[in-house]
């Protein structure tokens, strides 16, 4: 009997080696997409934000008369650069300047303020930004932190005049400190991106392997033939499934792999921060992990299967694959965006979410053995069914050849 399976699976495997669509999806795609998405992204903003930071926002002071003192200290330091508009100033064209950019701020100092500052009463500044551009943005941040320094050394001037201390503002000394660890960072980055591409690559990894393996050959003519061989449907489907496995656990593999090396490795050395990120990963955890995504594996490439003996033609068993796939992009997206462990027990009893969360907790270090065999046992009866499916279908005359 495994003779015969192993003859089809090493069949299907070499058929699948020779399409290089399957190549794309296995090999190409893992190795070249991850270090894409994780490294490019990142690098591109972080020049992009070493760029602004050394451009000198512009700053429109509209009643810079008004209060002299201010736009001077704001200008002393170097932070923006001021421009000074006369009070009465058409603030609509100052508006339209900071749309198309040509400024970053405006800022509006009513009259009467340098007697309202004498008086100690407070001050009303109006300040315009753009909020949909990331230098007005950073321009505002900038101004309401010098404003923020300026308003202290007015204070701390007032308090000495009087013979009083600035402690009397504080009275609180904080003293933060973080114990998150190098290898948690790492871990909880990995945990954010790599739980979603596996649950999806377990899809497309082996979806054309799948999709050959049935609905390819009707249209080719050959399950005939091969239906005619003295092999029973049982080992055939095997074989076939054995196949679509090998070529999806593979691709989820090298994805893994790409991933780690992406985040871990190369995106540290581009930021030039070498050391920064690392990832404390268990040996039990990673035997967890490998059970967890061999068994998730086996189950959607038996669904596939199934799906692509029921189809009639090639672009029907896509159509229903490429529907499987959307089943389980949508809560890898959502977990994508919580980060939040230590869920019910019960969610590991539901295949794809509890694979998301076992492989996220086992980059964060969190899982637990009780979580870890409910899954276990989940995906397992899972896959019984859809092979059991799978060879219903494929043993079925009217589902085999149906038009």
């Amino acid at each position: 009997m495994w003779a015969k399976v192993r003859a089809v699976w090493l069949r299907e495997l070499l058929d699948s080696v020779r399409d290089k669509r399957t190549l794309y999806m296995m090999v190409l795609l893992p190795i070249v997409l991850m270090p894409v998405m994780i490294v490019v992204g990142p690098v591109m903003m972080v020049r992009q934000q070493e760029s602004l930071a050394r451009e000198v926002p512009v700053a429109v002071v509209v009643g810079a008369e008004n209060l002299p003192e201010l736009a001077g200290w704001i200008e002393s330091t170097g932070a923006l650069a001021v421009e000074r508009a006369p009070a009465g100033s058409d603030v609509a064209a100052l508006e339209t300047r900071l749309s198309e950019g040509e400024v970053q701020l405006v800022v509006e100092v009513p009259e009467g303020a340098a007697a309202l500052l004498s008086a100690e009463q407070p001050v009303p500044i109006r300040v315009i930004s753009h909020s949909g551009t990331s230098r007005s943005s950073m321009a505002a941040d900038l101004f309401q932190s010098l404003l923020g320094r300026y308003g202290e050394e007015l204070v701390s001037r007032r308090l000495a005049e009087r013979g009083l201390s600035t402690e009397l503002l504080e009275p609180f000394a904080l003293e933060a400190r973080d114990i998150t660890r190098r290898e948690d960072f790492g871990g909880r980055l990995l945990a954010m991106i790599v739980p979603f591409f596996i649950v999806v690559w377990a899809v497309v990894g082996g979806m054309y392997t799948a999709i050959d393996a049935g609905a390819g050959e009707k249209e080719r003519n050959s399950l005939e033939c091969l239906i005619m061989t003295p092999v029973p449907g049982a080992a055939i489907v095997a074989g076939k499934f054995l196949a679509v496995c090998t070529i999806a656990l593979a691709a989820v593999v090298l994805l893994i792999g790409s991933a780690s090396v992406s985040l871990l490795y190369m995106l540290p050395r581009l930021l030039g921060a070498q050391g920064l990120l690392s990832v404390n990963l268990t040996g039990g955890g990673l035997l967890a992990m490998l059970a967890t995504m061999t068994l998730f594996v086996g189950l959607m490439s038996a669904l596939q299967l199934a799906l692509s003996v029921f189809s009639k033609s090639f672009r029907e068993a896509q159509s229903y694959v490429s529907g499987l796939m959307f089943a389980v992009m949508f809560p890898a997206m959502y977990l994508m965006y919580v980060e939040e462990i230590g869920a019910s027990l019960w969610t590991y009893a539901v295949p794809v979410l509890n694979v998301l969360l076992v492989c996220r907790e086992v980059f964060m270090g969190a899982v637990g053995l009780p979580e870890v065999l409910v899954t276990l046992v989940s995906l397992a009866v899972a896959l019984g069914l859809a092979f059991w499916g799978a060879v219903r279908a494929f043993t079925h005359e009217k589902v085999l050849f149906r038009t």
